[in-house]
């Protein structure tokens, strides 16, 4: 077990960095947060002014190879994750980055072999699956309360991809919202239903930009609709939306899971509480379904639900937190790069559907 603090360095000095990576990664006692970078020096200044940081680069290289760093978060967009992750591998950094983890298949492939033979911690931030929500849901599939899982589907829906276009739609950066939301989608399956045997799929590029911003040239898809086959058998939906208005919402996720003894369905949004509804076979009561407060540890359940999960995230073993947890107790790294890749994996095999019409087989 390692006693001393890690020494941390973050590639980003975007919005979300800001909102999630410093504060909560600058929460944990047993981390120093020493290093960022961003191209924007002007901008790295000030916003490592504001958090105390010590060292701003501009050059994720001259970040990486400096001697006071044992682990780098890489945040960027996600046509600059192969490169700078396998940099930072290479120079023997643990690593925590973004989802989804790279553009293709070979590039996710040739970091999760590079991180696996380095030995180093290697996560990748899938941020919802941590939520009590999903937790719970996973222990209630686990204790058999709805017997033998036949069939799953899950939607995540925003609104902010219709009207703000950005990197994350533009296909020659991104995989759409299919990346964006969808990534989250496909690995909270994963953990429910297994091993995907199968993918087809259907993507539209929907968008109604405001006047002063720019469509790209090659814009991504905002709406992806996924049919799975898993290979124990289990059939599943998945949809990612960036082109749905859903005003105090802000994001929705709404799950319906079918078994041989019952059916549970359950919405998350990030200002409502959540919703899980039990209904048995042979019984026509639905049965509410609390999330035990067990599994939002000592968190303040008296306040906004935004403000519940910030403080969640802020206080347990998970995102940069379990990343760092992992690094001090010498723990297995949960979800890995190899998570990743399995995500990745169906990633392409839906743009590939997508882009002819057929269903995808994955080895």
């Amino acid at each position: 077990m390692t006693t001393s603090n890690v020494r941390v360095g973050l590639i980003s000095t975007s919005w979300f960095a800001g909102m999630f990576h410093i504060p909560l990664t600058q929460s944990h006692e047993g981390v120093d947060l020493v290093s960022i970078c961003g191209r924007d020096k002007t901008n790295a200044d000030e916003i490592a002014a504001q958090h105390g940081i010590e060292n701003v680069y501009t050059d994720y290289r001259t970040l990486v190879d400096s001697d006071d760093l044992d682990a780098v978060i890489v945040a960027t967009p996600d046509d600059c994750h192969h490169e700078m992750t396998l940099y930072a591998l290479r120079a023997g950094k643990h690593i925590l980055c973004e989802k989804p983890m790279a553009s293709t298949v070979a590039e996710a492939e040739e970091m999760t072999v590079l991180a696996e033979q380095a030995g180093v911690v290697n996560m990748i931030n899938f941020t919802w699956r941590w939520m009590p929500f999903y937790t719970y849901i996973r222990e209630l599939i686990a204790e058999g309360t709805i017997g033998k899982l036949f069939y799953l589907n899950i939607a995540y829906k925003s609104s902010h991809g219709i009207e703000h276009q950005g990197w994350r739609f533009d296909a020659d950066r991104a995989a759409g919202v299919l990346g964006d939301l969808g990534s989250h989608v496909i690995h909270v399956a994963n953990l429910l239903a297994g091993e995907v045997a199968a993918v087809s799929a259907n993507l539209r590029p929907y968008s109604a930009p405001q006047p002063d911003q720019a469509v790209p040239d090659n814009p991504a898809n905002t709406s992806a609709a996924l049919i799975m086959d898993y290979a124990n058998g289990v059939h599943g939906m998945l949809h990612a939306s960036a082109a749905t208005h859903l005003g105090n919402r802000g994001q929705e996720q709404r799950v319906e899971i079918a078994g041989s003894d019952a059916t549970l369905t359950g919405v998350m949004d990030m200002f409502n509480p959540d919703r899980i509804y039990l209904s048995r076979r042979g019984q026509d009561d639905v049965e509410e379904l609390a999330v035990p407060d067990r599994l939002w540890g000592d968190v303040d359940r008296s306040i906004g639900k935004f403000d519940q999960g910030m403080e969640f995230f802020s206080k347990m073993s998970v995102g940069p937190r379990s990343f760092v947890d992992t690094i001090l107790n010498e723990a297995k790294s949960e979800p890995s790069f190899r998570d990743g890749l399995h995500v990745q994996r169906v990633i392409d095999a839906a743009l590939e559907s997508d882009r002819t019409g057929q269903k995808i087989e994955i080895g």
